[in-house]
């Protein structure tokens, strides 16, 4: 929230008469002709209203996190675009799951895939941590956490929210939690589910191209009998 400044219409203060006892003797003569001066201004009063100068609290980030979003209301260009700004990656993302897994533990999460392995990967191997980021409702716990994904997973990018967690505990404590096993446990499933499915469409490409290679040379074997028929009449 941001403190904003504004302007807005407010009613003009009436001020305040101090009449003397010869005035009051003669308003009561004019009594008529008083009132409907006092009519008049109040009427100008109202027409010309006064500017007055209030302080507001104004949300800035009206969005959702892209994480709790539905998958159907988010575009490839903003997964996209997440993943570069949480890796720092210039590359897109060979792919990426978005999920909310529910049960007894719930949390959303999305997860990357990162095109080329970081260059870093192998450094300081059993000192590294995971680079999940760990967010409890909303609020971001943990830049960096081992207990998320075991080491040879340490090349996975992307966030993790849950609401289960409690907020104001150290990361020891986190560490020692049975409902981050039981996350880590979800995220290592999602992860390799996900590299499965890329092998199994790597695997189908690899067959539509031999299929297209066999009718390759099928076709131009047809060619070649063509040729030969017409060479012998």
């Amino acid at each position: 929230y941001v403190k904003v400044k504004k302007e807005v219409d407010a009613e003009a203060e009436e001020d305040d008469d101090d009449d003397d006892d010869d005035k009051e003797d003669e308003e009561e003569k004019d009594d008529v002709e008083t009132k409907d001066d006092d009519e008049e201004k109040e009427e100008e009063k109202e027409k010309k209203p006064t500017k007055k100068t209030v302080y507001e609290w104004e949300q800035v980030n009206t969005q959702k996190a892209i994480w709790l979003r539905a998958k159907e209301d988010v575009t490839e260009e903003e997964y996209t675009e997440f993943y570069k700004s949480i890796s720092k990656d210039y590359l897109d993302p060979l792919s990426y799951t978005h999920f909310n897994a529910e049960g007894e533990i719930e949390f959303k999460s999305i997860l990357y895939l990162p095109k080329k392995a970081p260059f870093d990967m192998m450094d300081n191997y059993w000192s590294k941590k995971s680079e999940v980021k760990l967010f409890v409702r909303r609020v971001l716990v943990a830049e960096k956490f081992d207990e998320l994904l075991p080491r040879y997973l340490n090349f996975v990018r992307g966030v993790v929210d849950s609401d289960d967690l409690p907020l104001n505990v150290s990361r020891e404590q986190l560490q020692q939690n049975k409902i981050m096993k039981v996350i880590s446990k979800k995220l290592v499933r999602k992860v390799l589910e996900l590299m499965k499915k890329l092998a199994k469409e790597e695997e189908s490409g690899d067959d539509e191209d031999e299929e297209k290679e066999d009718e390759e040379e099928k076709d131009e074997e047809k060619k070649e009998e063509k040729k030969d028929k017409a060479d012998e009449e």
